[in-house]
């Protein structure tokens, strides 16, 4: 009977973007390959690796860095398809694992050493290079059925560290906004935008927008009504596929109502400022890696109410804030950085 070979150790790190399959995880793939596999134990000699997901548009793009006795390569892969290039390396981790173990075996444990081959016997550090780096198109088990979109390379890199690839998105855009504050109000806005590469994707949206006229009257005349709002909002991605995302966002708003008198005259003007919250639910279709559509819909309510009266009749009410106002928006993205 064949002895069975002990369980290699190994310390693994996995930094994936969102979308990328928990289950089954890197350890559970690699040991399907392998067989027993271990957690290394605080300071044992362990083969270090550290799988990096990344999406680039509608791309994820995967590095693995192997290290061992001081020793670092690296493989890398692409694909549409975040499960298939945590697949692919997967598959090529188990590889380089099992050309490092099939090393390790095949050494003598007490074989003499001459003094004088001390210039030609690999160490230690350089029979790990030669396994680690190995060749770019390694032999594939008849059992694996490689993912066939992925795109997959492989580089040698001696490095000190690690750099991680993820990057701050800058994107810009405009919408059209419709509200229910005094009728159908239509509102125009321009905004940009950062998405920073952390869990959910957080996005920090900052815009401009402003309103058309709206007329308002009272039994003592009429006014035109304009809204000048900066509005900030903070969103994340609680769903999200290659073309479409879904998720809350928590919405703030610095608004200025403009009311003119228009009739009778003498015309005057008065400005009122108010700050309201709200929340919302926004749904992004990407059209291309650089250019999205964004449908937003939710409710704000202002946090001072406001009514707008000709002086000094406070009866004649031209107009009233709402405590809730719906609104529905939809607009253009596009990516800048």
């Amino acid at each position: 009977m064949a002895e069975e070979r002990p369980a290699v150790a190994l310390r693994i790190e996995e930094s994936f973007h969102s979308g990328c399959p928990k289950h089954p995880s890197t350890r559970e793939r690699i040991e399907a390959h392998l067989g027993r596999v271990r957690e290394a134990r605080p300071g044992e000699q362990a083969i270090e690796l550290h799988f990096d997901v990344v999406r680039r548009g509608a791309t994820s793009d995967g590095t693995l860095t192997l290290s061992l006795a001081g020793v670092s390569v690296e493989r890398k892969a692409s694909s549409k398809s975040c499960a298939d290039v945590v697949a692919a390396l997967s598959m090529m981790a188990a590889i380089a694992i099992g050309e490092e173990t099939e090393r390790l075996s095949s050494e003598p444990e007490n074989a003499p050493v001459p003094a004088d081959s001390e210039a030609t016997k690999p160490s230690t550090e350089q029979g790990a290079e030669t396994a680690l780096a190995g060749p770019v198109e390694s032999p594939v088990p008849l059992d694996f059925n490689p993912p066939s979109p992925a795109v997959v390379t492989a580089t040698r890199e001696q490095r000190p560290g690690r750099q991680n690839a993820r990057q701050v998105a800058l994107s810009f855009g405009t919408s059209v906004e419709v509200d229910g504050n005094r009728g159908a109000l239509v509102m125009p806005q321009w905004f940009g935008q950062v998405t920073f590469p952390l869990p959910l994707d957080p996005t920090l949206r900052i815009g401009l927008a402003r309103t058309m006229g709206a007329g308002a009257d009272s039994p003592l005349g009429e006014a035109t009504l304009r809204w000048t709002v900066l509005a900030i909002a903070g969103c994340a991605n609680v769903m999200r596929t290659e073309r479409l995302q879904l998720g809350p966002c928590l919405n703030g708003e610095l608004g200025r109502l403009e009311a003119t008198r228009v009739d009778p005259l003498p015309a005057n003007k008065l400005f009122y400022f108010w700050p309201s919250l709200g929340a919302s639910g926004r749904l992004a279709w990407k059209v291309t890696p650089a250019l999205s559509l964004d449908l937003t819909i939710g409710v704000r309510a202002p946090l001072i109410a406001r009514e707008l009266y000709f002086n000094p009749d406070r009866e004649a009410v031209v107009y009233r804030t709402p405590a809730i106002v719906p609104f529905v928006g939809a607009g253009v993205v596009v990516r800048a950085l």
